[in-house]
């Protein structure tokens, strides 16, 4: 049998070799789950709901924005104007719209909100793209969705002193964003600036709160590099997003890139002011890994905030594999807090 006698230098360069390979494969197999499929075998649910569709509540540059109210088919406790909550959409904040509310597992959470004397209002905003409409555009639609609520739900019979947020995925983040910052910050409409995007409490289901860890911004650029040549399209669809997302283009400006994600990133503003919150978050989600969940929850309890989180070991990202059974549960556990916060 032939011996094989490797110089010194040689075991280097294979152990390199070896050890950026093991690098990039890391790297990129974090990037590609982004956009990992979120497809739901659930039966799907065929309510009739009392709904409003398509009310305007705000024109950007001619553009009209446009939010869908579902009204629950009995009263709140004898209530008069029913408990609202706001449903901020995913879709990587590039795509989606309001309709996915009636998809998934929030079909479900719909259905057991409005059966239970609440009305959900499930809301549409700018989408992000590489020239207009980042993350600042949409966080301001977010709160400008909570004060049209405020100065107009009366006249749709919701009380407008029983409002929460709920977000899924992106939607999560923007949710985080409208119930944490303060009012002066993502000012909107002119005419909605005065009223306030106050909401009493906020339901997180699998949102990214740190999105520097969430698209590795931190990548030196020798690894970016080597992946740029071994997972191109991956590397891709990652700057990709982040120019839509903060208007920047991380090969030249990543500066700027990492200072646009800390400022859009939630576990910033955690202070002993936040609403009370409900964190919701699969153990097996490898689009938004279950630790920024558990950081966020970490955060708020540090500061006193009233907080909690409730992990489902099997889930993936948007609950995609839930089961009838877990769906139920979502929305028990999303009903149960939303009562909890009512304030009669």
């Amino acid at each position: 049998m032939a011996e094989f006698n490797l110089t010194q230098r040689q075991k280097w360069l294979i152990a390199i070799g070896l050890g950026t390979g093991a690098v990039i494969y890391f790297a990129s197999s974090k990037l590609s789950s982004a956009y990992a499929s979120t497809a739901s075998s659930l039966p799907k649910l065929s309510p009739s709901y009392p709904s409003f569709k398509n009310v305007i509540y705000k024109t950007v540059d001619g553009v009209n924005l446009h939010l869908d109210i579902y009204k629950p088919s009995t009263t709140h406790k004898g209530a008069q104007l029913a408990p609202v909550l706001i449903f901020i959409h995913g879709g990587s904040w590039v795509e989606a719209s309001k309709n996915n509310i009636k998809k998934t597992f929030r079909q479900y959470v719909l259905k057991t909100l409005t059966q239970n004397g609440f009305a959900v209002v499930s809301v549409d905003y700018r989408l992000a793209n590489k020239k207009i409409n980042h993350i600042q555009h949409q966080i301001a639609d977010c709160k400008d969705a909570v004060r049209w609520v405020r100065l107009n739900g009366e006249k749709y019979g919701l009380d407008a002193n029983n409002i929460g947020i709920w977000g899924a995925s992106a939607g999560g983040q923007l949710a985080m964003m409208t119930a944490y910052t303060d009012e002066n910050c993502y000012i909107g409409n002119a005419d909605l600036k005065n009223t306030t995007a106050h909401v009493n409490y906020l339901i997180d289901t699998y949102g990214p709160t740190d999105l520097n860890t969430l698209f590795r911004t931190e990548l030196n650029p020798f690894i970016t590099a080597f992946a740029k040549l071994c997972v191109r399209k991956v590397i891709t669809k990652r700057n990709r997003q982040l120019k839509c997302v903060t208007g920047f283009d991380i090969d030249t400006q990543k500066k700027r890139v990492m200072q646009m994600c800390q400022e859009f990133s939630p576990i910033n503003y955690v202070n002993k002011n936040c609403c009370p919150t409900l964190i919701m978050h699969g153990g097996a989600d490898t689009t938004v890994k279950i630790e920024q969940s558990i950081k966020m929850f970490v955060e708020l309890r540090k500061c006193g905030v009233e907080a909690k989180m409730v992990r489902y070991k099997r889930l993936k990202h948007s609950f995609c594999n839930a089961s009838v059974a877990e769906a139920h549960d979502v929305a028990q556990r999303i009903l149960a807090f939303a009562q909890s916060q009512y304030k009669g």
